[in-house]
């Protein structure tokens, strides 16, 4: 059983390029990614395509047929997502899987890419461009300690730790942990 890295994947670009971007993700559809065409490898996305892509698609709504616009979905990684979509899974699944960068160009949108893996303690943060430049940075999650029990958890730096819900307590609120 894999470790997981949950986190957003933030998509600026035209219409045919966000929905091409977005069906390259698998999904719970049968099947989970589209025949022929080329997907990021163990990158998944919870929500049917359709209904994922048409919520993307809701954001041109009026909008003239050249405009650019920006998308958020979330998005889980097995293991990390430098692993499924840089280097690593795509490269040993050859034709049918892609990068970041190849998709990149090939859909003519850039991302942003951030990702907590909670097992580990890391994050990563992760932007690509139309041109497949892609810079990958990854960084050590810091640990703070519920403000009712006491629990340690690691978190994000783009997570708030005044909204976690504690997962010994349940109560909300975290506080960063002073190293000694």
């Amino acid at each position: 059983m894999p470790n997981w890295a949950f986190g957003t994947v933030e998509i600026t670009g035209m219409r045919e390029g966000m929905r091409s971007f977005i069906e390259r993700f698998i999904t719970s559809d049968e099947p989970s990614t589209i025949p022929g065409k080329r997907f990021f490898a163990r990158s998944f996305i919870q929500w049917k395509r359709e209904e994922c892509i048409n919520k993307a698609m809701m954001i041109f709504k009026g909008a003239p047929a050249d405009a650019k616009a920006t998308y958020s979905l979330e998005v889980e990684f097995a293991w990390s997502a430098y692993s499924c979509i840089i280097n690593g899974y795509p490269q040993r699944n050859g034709k049918e899987c892609i990068t970041l960068a190849e998709a990149c160009v090939e859909d003519q949108v850039s991302v942003v890419i951030r990702t907590s893996e909670p097992g580990l303690g890391f994050e990563e943060h992760i932007a690509g461009d139309e041109a497949g430049n892609v810079n990958y940075a990854e960084s050590e999650m810091s640990t703070y300690k519920c403000c009712h029990c006491g629990e340690t958890m690691c978190l994000a730096s783009f997570e708030d730790p005044e909204d976690q819900d504690c997962p010994e307590c349940g109560e909300c609120g975290f506080e960063l942990c002073k190293e000694e």
